[in-house]
């Protein structure tokens, strides 16, 4: 974790230090400015935009940084504001002032940490592939995967319905919400960063349907799932 917060603008010590108790490493960010001079993402850093009080252009290049940098980014709107989001691709969530340190952190934590009543508790896998739902292990041919939440919530909806297509707005749906109002560019980014991770010479899970979405390789020979839920139940 980082020592202190890297404050760029306007810090709120209340629900910054909240969200260090929570295990998140907080950036306030006002500019884009400096966002390259974080270095390496941590794997709990988290971005929060003033969103009142920057531009929309200086908003979208703040999170469109965010995004080349696989940082979560999450806008803190005013309630007359929150229409201007809506040009605004691949933000992960927004939250509306007023709010509570309570409510920050739940919402974090919502889009991108661990969701501990998840019903989904057995072991996936597909061929070489193995997702541990308990734990958010991923081996691909005993190699360790690391990935980010929302890649993992990708990879366990798609792996548990081999063969099906998933259009990029049943994916918003399913992943990020039916109220999330980022485009489904956040989809595709979030899908090349999959394939980045599981796909190698010897491996490709992932295939792109054109002009619809994504479905995951059905391979119905060395398909193995242990879980005895709901297939679709990701949430």
């Amino acid at each position: 974790m980082l020592n202190t917060p890297i404050n760029i603008g306007t810090a709120h010590p209340d629900y910054v230090d909240s969200l260090r108790q929570a295990g998140f490493d907080p950036l306030i960010a006002s500019t884009s400015n400096r966002l390259d001079l974080i270095g390496e993402a941590t794997e709990n850093l988290l971005i929060l935009i003033e969103a009142n009080k920057v531009s929309r252009l200086e908003l979208k290049n703040c999170v469109d940084q965010c995004v080349s940098l696989n940082i979560p980014v999450f806008a803190l709107v005013d309630e007359n504001k929150i229409a201007d989001l809506g040009s605004i691709s691949g933000l992960t969530d927004f939250v509306v002032h007023p709010f509570t340190s309570e409510e920050i952190v739940t919402r974090v934590k919502r889009a991108i940490g661990p969701d501990v009543n998840r019903d989904v508790q057995d072991l996936v896998r597909v061929g070489d592939l193995s997702i541990n739902p308990s734990n958010y292990e991923v081996t691909v041919a005993g190699r360790n995967v690391n990935l980010r939440y929302k890649e993992y919530e990708l990879l366990l909806l798609m792996a548990m319905n081999p063969g099906r297509v998933y259009s990029r707005d049943q994916l918003l749906e399913h992943v990020w919400g039916y109220d999330y109002l980022g485009g489904t560019r956040t989809v595709d980014v979030h899908v090349r960063r999959l394939r980045s991770k599981i796909d190698d010479r010897d491996h490709q899970f992932v295939e792109t349907v054109w002009n619809v979405g994504y479905r995951f390789k059905e391979s119905a020979n060395n398909l193995t799932q242990t879980h005895h839920g709901s297939k679709e139940s990701t949430k």
